[in-house]
């Protein structure tokens, strides 16, 4: 696993903060990059010691505004955007506390600030736990 991005500069890259922040890093795995993030029990989206519904559709949202970040290698600040739209969503399993998830997007369509992508999150035994389509927009 290659570290591509780090905390600090996956912050920089979101315009959400702690405690919103759902994305702490951006990692290369045989030549596929994935958003990760390692579920803290303090977080915000914590229910029942698993990361909820909620969680796992905002880490998606956040996964896509990153791995946009990172594509587009001039942009150094964070873009303000939100999700227009959930075409399609299955939550397969809700991970616990202390779960490292990886976020796999694969962008469908990009134009006029729009975007389509479809985003997969894995734990590391790389079982699948959530899938979307989401709609994002930035803001200009």
């Amino acid at each position: 696993m290659k570290t591509l991005l780090t905390k600090s500069q996956v912050e920089n890259l979101l315009p959400q903060k702690a405690p919103f922040a759902m994305v702490d890093g951006l990692v290369e795995i045989n030549r596929e990059v994935f958003s990760t993030l390692k579920i803290a029990e303090d977080n915000l989206l914590v229910s029942r010691n698993r990361f909820s519904e909620a969680g796992l559709l905002e880490f998606m949202a956040q996964s896509i505004a990153v791995s946009s970040a990172f594509m587009e290698e001039a942009q150094k600040e964070a873009k303000v955007g939100f999700i227009g739209a959930i075409k399609k969503a299955e939550i397969l399993a809700f991970p616990k506390v202390a779960t490292r998830i990886f976020g796999k997007v694969e962008k469908q369509y990009e134009a006029i600030g729009i975007q389509l992508a479809k985003v997969e999150v894995f734990n590391s035994s790389q079982e699948l736990l959530a899938w979307a389509e989401i709609k994002t927009v930035l803001s200009s």
